[in-house]
């Protein structure tokens, strides 16, 4: 099956399209652009620089994908730009803006996203598969999520932020630290709710799998002595527990952001 390009689209000379791949109206396409098979564009959509498009990517009316960096004093470059995984979905007037040429070079979007309408990812950022940002949900630059995080509306995430693995933020929250695997976070500036109960458990998560990590969270945020005495003591408890163990090794990683810990009351 060939190309469906609409007439009043542009097509630059080095763009590759592949095959099934259909273009609506008003849409113009870089020639870095790369269009894996299957790809749908509805109208104005907007490809400048190096946009590499996953097979079954869909993006709707008014994106804009691979612009300039907002970052003061940046020029365009080439080899930077932005990666798309497969069959994500970008809904009207999304932007991602391409990397810097001294840091990542390329902005991604991991595999099976949902971007709603309005949502914004900076510069550098690195996506995992499987996220959903609902609409107006504003990414700055180089922050990195894990696997199956959700962003409420209006979440507004601070630069170099990291959100481990099937964590939540919450809508309208303004989040200016890391958040742990598994966390729920809230409020401005947002804290540590929890933990994400109901996604783990839409994520197959058993009720022995709940109950472990409910124990560790409580034994790692909630039991006495120093945050390092308690992890100590959650590494002997739940020794041989994957999801334990990869919350430890969140907490204890090198990072630029603090982490978002509870609230103290």
């Amino acid at each position: 099956m060939t190309a469906k390009i609409h007439p009043s689209s542009v097509v630059h000379d080095g763009a590759q399209i592949g095959t099934g791949v259909e273009v609506g109206p008003f849409c113009e396409i870089g020639a870095g652009a790369v269009l894996s098979d299957g790809v749908k564009l509805h109208g104005r959509v907007t490809l400048t620089g190096a946009v590499h498009l996953g097979e079954q990517v869909e993006v709707f009316s008014g994106a804009a994908l691979g612009g300039r960096a907002q970052s003061i004093g940046s020029k365009d470059a080439p080899d930077t730009g932005v990666v798309v995984g497969a069959r994500s979905v970008l809904r009207e007037c999304v932007t991602i803006h391409a990397g810097l040429p001294d840091h990542n070079r390329h902005t991604r979007l991991g595999e099976d996203c949902y971007m709603m309408a309005y949502c914004h990812l900076g510069h550098d950022c690195d996506i995992g598969d499987n996220n959903v940002m609902a609409n107006c949900v504003q990414y700055a630059g180089h922050i990195k999520t894990g696997r199956h995080v959700w962003a409420g509306g209006s979440a507004a995430v601070h630069q170099f932020t990291e959100i481990g693995d099937y964590a939540f933020v919450g809508g309208g929250a303004i989040l200016v630290e890391d958040v742990i695997p598994f966390g729920m976070v809230a409020g401005n500036r947002a804290s540590l709710q929890g933990l994400n109960i109901r996604g783990l458990t839409r994520r197959g998560f058993t009720r022995s799998d709940l109950h472990e990590v409910r124990r560790a969270y409580k034994a790692i945020f909630q039991g006495s002595g120093t945050l390092l005495e308690r992890m100590q003591r959650a590494e002997i408890d739940f020794s041989g527990n994957s999801n334990v163990s990869q919350l430890l090794e969140f907490i204890r990683k090198d990072r630029k952001r603090p982490l978002c810990l509870p609230e103290r009351v």
